[in-house]
């Protein structure tokens, strides 16, 4: 399925790999002009070089208490409005009961959290002006747990109570509000893992067991198309909903 974005401003945060990275790369290919937000700004540059619509670099810290404000500023000045908005950008870190830090809870409720909120809320209107739309990315993580990750899911539950809520704000004035909520992804976060010595191919085997849908894990790529659906006009009577791309896991 082929999308047009001709003529729309998209900002994605955490573009700099895995998910955000072909997030970004499916809107661009849909016409779209890009703002693209993470820490790295070298990846960015090169992501940014690959891409048609001459999009933008914002260098963005949304793990400290008031990055949302200096990455909304950049993205109203470099991309100008706003008619999609993807909150991507994310963290993790492995803190089972009883080891939960302070620092690990703030970074991770910080950038799944806080500054998702507070962004999406500096560009509501510009959004209003464009009857645009936001994506939030969510996981099933916020359905179901895994050892460790305490932190984590209690932050995708409060971005799923997040999109119904603020799409109920937002949508007397036309934008909607959704979420795409991942399953086990062979890519981000896990590539990550997998790179600090986790063993690859027994974790996949493993966690294969208890996915429905041939067993097989999900890719960025089919994170982003459905992301590309939601940001569409064939979704335009779509708000307030959670999708899950995670081949049945939680069925």
């Amino acid at each position: 399925m082929t999308y047009d974005f001709k003529g729309k401003n998209a900002v994605v945060t955490g573009a700099s790999r895995g998910i955000g990275r072909a997030i970004a790369k499916t809107l661009a290919e849909g016409g779209a002009r890009l703002a693209l937000v993470a820490r790295s700004v070298e990846a960015l540059e090169e992501l940014a070089k690959e891409l048609p619509g001459d999009p933008v670099v914002i260098h963005a810290d949304l793990g400290s208490s008031d990055g949302w404000k200096p990455t909304a500023e950049a993205i109203m000045e470099q991309l100008g409005p706003v008619d999609i908005l993807v909150n991507n950008a994310g963290v993790s870190v492995h803190e089972p009961a009883g080891r939960v830090t302070e620092d690990g809870l703030d970074n991770t409720l910080n950038v799944n959290v806080r500054n998702l909120i507070l962004l999406t809320d500096a560009l509501t209107d510009s959004l209003k002006s464009r009857k645009g739309n936001v994506v939030n990315i969510s996981s099933v993580s916020a359905s179901t747990g895994s050892i460790g990750q305490i932190a984590y899911s209690a932050s995708k539950g409060a971005v799923n109570s997040m999109t119904r809520n603020m799409s109920i704000d937002l949508g007397r004035a036309g934008v909607r509000v959704n979420a795409v909520a991942p399953g086990v992804i062979d890519d981000g976060m896990w590539t990550t893992a997998f790179k600090s010595g986790l063993d690859r191919e027994k974790t996949m085997a493993g966690i294969s067991k208890v996915i429905p849908l041939e067993g097989r894990w999900g890719s960025a790529q089919n994170i982003a198309d459905a992301v590309a659906f939601l940001a569409s006009d064939k979704a335009d009577y779509i708000t307030g909903q959670v999708l899950r791309v995670d081949g049945g896991i939680l069925a």
